[in-house]
């Protein structure tokens, strides 16, 4: 039985109506309806929960967005997280520009590449702003008045910037938050970091705040011991690591995946995140 807590705003009162009916009447035993009556009301049921669903890219397009967007808006994906773009209102790309329309936000220091979120245009958006100005490529948004997005591409000192960001903005971090994109990060470069801003310290930080990696809750890999990567050091398939990550709270991710590496190490060393929720 397909149990919803919280019915999605997209749906109609129709769909409403008749996910009641089957929740209310067709589960019932009294009632005697044929198995297959139900089956056929799940997978309509599951249809439209998926298309219900909001589906998010986070990826580092290594640059020169203006010349990658096409290949990625081929996944139909309501929000973009990406990172190493060019700001629309400075490009003199016009089908970039049209790709970026209205609905986005860009921060960064160099015209040419910083981290942006795009939207299609049914998507409502509000800024977070930053409590610091040091924070040049973190962004903040609240998506439909239902939850906050923040996407994250570390720059040095990389996960010692998270840790300032998180400390700074503590009230943005709770069940409510999904945060994604490059932290060019992980556990297996903790050596490098001071041991309360490392990575194995950040997931402590997360996890009290009820925030956890998706892929690793998904597949079971261990954090440093992930069997799919995200990144090949100037492209070279034989020097991967897992750097990029989504975090959110337990159940908000529906589907994740990271996009295959022989069409998109073309395109970049990093590999888009695909997710729903």
């Amino acid at each position: 039985m397909i149990k919803i807590d919280d019915i999605p705003d997209s749906w109609t009162k129709d769909q409403e109506k008749i996910y009641r009916l089957y929740s209310e009447y067709l589960t019932d035993s009294k009632n005697n309806i044929e198995p297959e009556a139900i089956e056929e009301f799940e997978k309509l049921i599951t249809k439209w929960l998926d298309e219900s669903r909001i589906k998010i890219v986070s990826w580092n397009c290594n640059g020169k967005f203006r010349e990658k967007f096409e290949e990625i808006v081929e996944e139909d994906a309501d929000i973009y997280v990406i990172q190493e773009c060019e700001n629309p209102a400075e490009s003199n790309d016009d089908d970039y520009a049209e790709f970026a329309g209205n609905n986005y936000f860009w921060i960064g220091d160099i015209h040419y590449k910083g981290l942006g979120i795009f939207a299609k245009d049914d998507i409502e958006f509000k800024l977070i702003k930053n409590k610091n100005k040091e924070f040049k490529h973190f962004l903040g948004v609240n998506v439909n008045g239902s939850f906050n997005l923040l996407g994250i591409w570390a720059m040095p000192k990389y996960v010692e910037m998270i840790h300032d960001y998180f400390d700074a903005h503590k009230d943005l971090f709770n069940e409510n938050l999904i945060m994604c994109g490059d932290f060019n990060s992980s556990v297996v470069f903790n050596y490098h970091h001071p041991k309360a801003k490392n990575h194995d310290v950040l997931n402590e930080k997360l996890e009290s705040k009820n925030l956890i990696s998706v892929y690793h809750d998904m597949t079971g890999d261990k954090q440093g011991e992930e069997k799919a990567k995200t990144f090949y050091q100037s492209r070279h398939l034989n020097n991967p690591f897992h750097l990029d990550f989504v975090y959110a709270a337990e159940g908000v991710v529906k589907e994740f995946e990271i996009l295959d590496h022989y069409k998109w190490i073309t395109l970049s060393d990093h590999l888009p995140i695909v997710f729903k929720i």
